[in-house]
């Protein structure tokens, strides 16, 4: 008996629900669509450049949303805007909270740079700043731990890039639910082990170190949000790399067994690889087994890129819960993080106060 069948268990560690939340997940995107239908907001501008900032849950969803943009984009992370911002570039300030300071600061050097500005936020101090610089401002519902409201923080975006013209081609807003509901089919608690792949996959992770593997401008956003998944739900390190980067150096050091007889890679594929990265993951899967080196490939199913990417990371996001349980923690708090925050805060305090 692993636990992850145990409604007892499931109660003690899930105090706060984040397995019902992730059995919403399709409903949260299907209101997150209706969301962006009802925002009417249009850019004033001829837009030849996209920023998205933004940290942590709200930083990914700018990854998804750039993976879809037709012109230049970029993400930040940080507090300071590249130096070739100007009057045609679109700033998108994305923050769960509204109160992000790295954010912020961004959104404020946008302002002043003159460039256009949409805010996304449930609330905060960018809802002031909406009011305050007359900027347009889409509100989403409050009450989700930001990695759990990626639908909220992507699909209002996405709906909103597509009515400008600014997005590639990404499927269906239908399809996208109903491969969704597939993968709750298949992974929620209900659904035996013996049947549930992601409940599967979290007891091969449990007291391993994941290396999640993706491919540049494709499955790299979901390796990335794998990695961050696993270390807030599980509270467990995490890594996770692309090709074909990955083939020119890190696969050297997979071979150390005496160094990482616990780790274990999982592969993502699905159908939007170029030709060559699926190549690089073929010859290297053989090359794995040669070595010893212990893998998981998981490949994307649905009709469309975006399906196929929402439902990675819809997956991957069982999978992290699992293995929380697997571990003993609770999926939703992160004291470390709310811990760090404070104390920066209280640094931050310090210092204007010695100026």
């Amino acid at each position: 008996m692993n636990g992850l069948d145990s409604q007892k268990e499931l109660k003690t560690l899930d105090s706060l629900g984040m397995l019902q939340t992730l059995d919403m997940f399709a409903s949260q995107c299907r209101d997150a669509i209706q969301l962006g239908g009802e925002f009417g907001w249009t850019s004033m501008i001829d837009v030849d450049r996209i920023v998205v900032c933004g940290m942590g849950g709200s930083a990914m969803a700018g990854e998804i949303v750039c993976r879809f943009l037709r012109p230049p984009s970029e993400v930040v992370r940080g507090y300071h805007l590249p130096s070739h911002i100007d009057h045609r570039t679109l700033i998108i300030a994305v923050s769960y909270s509204g109160n992000t300071v790295e954010t912020l600061s961004c959104l404020e050097q946008g302002i002043n740079e003159g460039a256009a500005s949409l805010i996304i936020s449930s609330g905060g101090r960018m809802e002031e700043i909406s009011k305050d610089k007359g900027i347009a401002w889409l509100k989403i519902p409050s009450g989700y731990q930001p990695r759990a409201a990626t639908g909220y923080l992507v699909l209002p975006l996405l709906v909103i890039l597509c009515r400008l013209g600014l997005l590639t081609e990404i499927g269906s807003w239908e399809n996208l639910l109903q491969q969704l509901d597939r993968v709750k089919g298949r992974c929620a608690f209900s659904v035996p082990t013996v049947e549930n792949p992601a409940k599967q996959l979290a007891l091969t992770l449990r007291s391993r170190i994941p290396l999640v593997y993706g491919t540049i401008g494709n499955t790299d956003l979901v390796a990335m949000r794998w990695k961050t998944q696993i270390n807030e739900n599980a509270k467990q390190p995490a890594f996770w790399n692309t090709f074909p980067e990955l083939s020119h150096n890190e696969i050297v050091a997979l071979t150390r067994a005496d160094l990482l007889s616990n780790q274990h890679i999982v592969l993502l594929a699905n159908d939007y690889d170029l030709p060559e990265n699926h190549l690089c993951r073929e010859v290297m899967k053989p090359l794995f087994e040669k070595n010893g080196v212990s893998f998981t490939e998981v490949s994307a199913e649905g009709e469309g890129v975006l399906a196929q990417i929402f439902a990675q990371i819809y997956f991957g996001d069982y999978v992290s819960t699992y293995l929380a349980f697997l571990n003993g923690v609770d999926p939703t708090p992160v004291a470390l993080i709310e811990e760090f925050k404070t104390a920066l805060e209280r640094r931050v305090s310090q210092l204007e106060g010695e100026r």
